[in-house]
């Protein structure tokens, strides 16, 4: 099962989302997009996994990035452990939160149904 590292929302929008797998996937919102990466759950992939971490989801566009969170709201169930106020980071959350590793991650966000919405 999925473990819940943080959600910080005073200083910024993101998340860090631990997988089935061991992997960790931080979750980025800001006025220019969404960013989630990959890195291992270790002391040097919390430092910098933020930073060098393999991206599995980049949207620049902040409307585009809407687009696939109403996307995503609507295909996955709410999860009780996810308590953002934040939309668009609630659903991203919300749909890591389904995958077991974070090439699943990747397919599911980057999946072109989504993009089309």
């Amino acid at each position: 099962m999925p473990r819940l590292l943080y959600i910080n929302e005073k200083f910024g929008h993101d998340a860090t989302i631990i997988l089935e797998s061991g992997d960790a996937c931080w979750i980025s919102v800001g006025k220019k997009g969404v960013l989630v990466r990959s890195h291992k759950h270790n002391f040097w992939g919390g430092l910098l996994g933020g930073v060098f971490g393999p991206k599995l989801y980049q949207e620049r566009n902040i409307y585009q990035a809407l687009s696939v969170a109403q996307a995503l709201a609507s295909t996955f169930p709410p999860v009780p452990q996810i308590r953002c106020r934040d939309m668009i980071l609630r659903a991203f959350c919300t749909a890591v939160w389904q995958c077991s590793s974070p090439e699943r991650v990747k397919a599911i966000l980057n999946d072109p149904e989504l993009l089309a919405a």
